[in-house]
């Protein structure tokens, strides 16, 4: 498995932060697949 690094503003690291049981790495790998699915869809298409 590869690692990513990401950079997001120091507000909502503050926010995310506080909701210490929420795995964040595996709600965004999902959010990750779900927005790739939706442009490759769009790509096949030709509307990318």
């Amino acid at each position: 498995m590869v690692r990513m690094t990401f950079s997001i503003p120091d507000e909502l690291k503050k926010k995310l932060d506080q909701l210490q049981d929420i795995n964040w790495s595996e709600i965004f790998k999902n959010g990750l697949k779900k927005k790739l699915e939706i442009l490759e869809k769009l790509h096949a298409k030709g509307e990318l």
